[in-house]
């Protein structure tokens, strides 16, 4: 009984299992194959996601230097401003202290 037993493992049961065997093999090569089509689509898509990045970043950048120049120039008319306005409240202040002055006489 049991040679009939390894009789029918070693006939029928070890040729299907290397069938299986080769069978992982072909698929373990097509997984390795498609992985390494999919890395190079990833990295390519990579490369591209990060060129895209950088062309945004200058972009940026220009509209940001851009902004600051133009905040500066209002900042320095908002500056002029103030500067006349403090030169005109100094010359009210200046003549009422002078009616004040004149009213106490």
């Amino acid at each position: 009984m049991l040679d009939d037993i390894k009789e029918l493992f070693q006939s029928f049961i070890a040729p299907q299992l290397e069938g299986i065997k080769g069978d992982i093999g072909a698929l373990d090569a097509k997984l390795d194959a498609k992985i390494g089509a999919l890395d190079t689509k990833v990295e390519s898509y990579r490369r591209e996601l990060l060129a895209e990045i950088h062309r945004v970043e200058q972009v940026l950048s220009t509209d940001f230097v851009r902004l600051e120049q133009k905040v500066d120039l209002r900042l320095a008319a908002v500056d002029v401003r103030l500067t006349s306005m403090d030169e005109k409240l100094d010359s009210f202040r200046r003549e009422l202290l002078a009616e004040i002055k004149a009213a106490c006489k």
